[in-house]
């Protein structure tokens, strides 16, 4: 059975080989979509502007042509740039020549659009803001205790002058971050921006998390500003208790030294009800939840 099998699939393989020879010899027409690649670009210049990003070319020939030409490869249409001109207007076909690959074994039927015009400009640097683009949610009770850190907080752009005046900033890709209980350092690449290049591709932004607690600071001082020579400002009580809410961390940490409480002269000439309010200045990242007492009593002594 064997023996019968082997001869019997030669035949098979031959004649599916004469088929595809037959096939591909005869005439056949493809139109290809070719993505434009500018080249001979003056050192020191950048392009800028293009009217088109492909072209369009049908062209006929044998089979076995168009597949070696077409087949397992990714043609570009290569157009070359004429000196240092900043506006410049190519014909296509003129630009067959430097494409080889369109071989003169066939034929060039059609090519749209029939012109590709395109702007060059000398090359800039700038160096930029990072600004990072990220959404984050934390599992209950949980929060942000910091500020979102990006290293390095810049990057060097370099393009064409006109494009590289106009940017202000360079955004990072979007990054979700969900159900957060702990610290955060994720690398995240940048978002490339056509006609521009950058120095770097990605920068690495970190945050804290920690558990959100509540914590009380009592015997915080009350101090007075701006008393004039000669008079003074007794407050009553002169000392205050607060309540702050940021991460279990920090928190842990904070003792009254780190709350600046005062009260103003002036504040107390324009009060009409008797009782001022404090001032407070709390470190970043925590939250005032609660002052008591919420207002002082005074006097004013002259001397």
């Amino acid at each position: 059975m064997k023996k019968k099998l082997i001869p019997i699939v030669l035949i098979v393989l031959f004649s599916v080989l004469l088929w595809v020879y037959v096939s591909f010899s005869g005439d056949y027409s493809i139109t290809l979509k070719l993505p434009i690649e500018i080249e001979n670009i003056p050192s020191g210049y950048a392009l800028s502007s293009t009217s088109t990003n492909s072209v369009s070319i049908s062209i006929k020939g044998q089979g076995w042509q168009l597949a070696q030409n077409t087949l397992g490869r990714n043609p570009k249409f290569r157009v070359f740039c004429k000196g240092k001109k900043k506006k410049q207007k190519i014909s296509v076909r003129n630009e067959f020549i430097n494409n080889p690959w369109l071989s003169s074994t066939l034929q060039i039927v059609e090519a749209s659009p029939q012109n590709i015009e395109f702007t060059i400009e000398q090359i800039k640097t700038k160096k930029v803001e990072i600004l990072p683009i990220i959404s984050y949610e934390f599992k209950p009770g949980y929060g942000l205790v910091s500020r979102i850190k990006v290293e390095p907080d810049s990057v060097v752009v370099i393009g064409p002058e006109s494009k590289v005046e106009k940017i202000e900033f360079v955004k990072t890709k979007l990054e979700i971050f969900e159900g957060l209980d702990q610290s955060i350092s994720e690398v995240i690449p940048l978002v490339k921006s056509k006609y521009l290049n950058y120095n770097i591709d990605r920068c690495k932004i970190s945050f804290d998390v920690e558990k959100i607690v509540d914590k009380s600071i009592d015997n915080i001082p009350v101090i007075t500003k701006g008393v004039p020579t000669l008079q003074q400002l007794v407050l009553t009580p002169n000392n205050i208790r607060v309540v702050l809410r940021g991460g279990i961390n920090r928190l842990s940490k904070l003792s009254a030294k780190d709350i600046k409480a005062y009260v103003k002269f002036n504040d107390a000439l324009k009060d009409t009800l008797g009782a001022i309010v404090p001032k407070i200045e709390i470190p970043n990242q925590t939250k005032l939840i609660d002052v008591k007492p919420m207002r002082l009593d005074y006097i004013i002594k002259k001397y």
